[in-house]
């Protein structure tokens, strides 16, 4: 099964998937496991250009603190991880150990579960228990579509 952002035209993917870094073994492995294992569900990962997106942005941006709202099996938290600057610190967001065990795995594998911090709990909780003053470089809000307004809400300054 081909994994592919759904918004993009097939000659925009195309074009992307001929310019861009392939996922390494790590990814990839991660992909087809979570595809295998929750085939139902597999729908919710990133697509690999996505992910490269993902890295290149944090690295591009010079990031150090992110958070991420939805972390399924991790391939979009590793993506970001390996962008953040050196000490980043990634927060993620999730409410299902099961498919955070899979991530878990998978943050050891690509060597950045060092620079994560795993909140298993309905996101907005996580979000109203941070200190005032917390701001994030970047986050990535990919979780239950109904909460996006109140994730947005905590997340951007008013």
């Amino acid at each position: 099964m081909t994994r592919r952002s759904e918004q993009l035209s097939p000659e925009l993917h195309d074009y992307l998937v001929a310019h861009s870094a392939q996922p390494d073994d790590v990814l990839g492995q991660l992909a087809d496991e979570t595809i295998s294992t929750y085939p139902d569900a597999s729908v919710m990962q990133i697509g690999p250009e996505q992910g490269t997106f993902m890295t290149l942005l944090a690295r591009l941006m010079g990031a150090r603190r992110a958070l991420e709202i939805g972390t399924f099996t991790g391939y979009s938290s590793i993506c970001i991880a390996r962008g953040l600057a050196d000490g980043g610190r990634l927060t993620c967001c999730d409410v299902s150990e099961d498919w955070t065990s899979m991530a878990r795995r998978y943050w050891a594998m690509a060597g950045v579960t060092d620079r994560i911090d795993l909140q298993l709990r309905p996101a907005l909780e996580t979000l109203l228990a941070l200190p005032a003053d917390e701001a994030f470089d970047l986050a990535f809000i990919d979780a239950d579509k109904t909460g996006y307004i109140s994730y947005w809400d905590e997340v951007v300054p008013g």
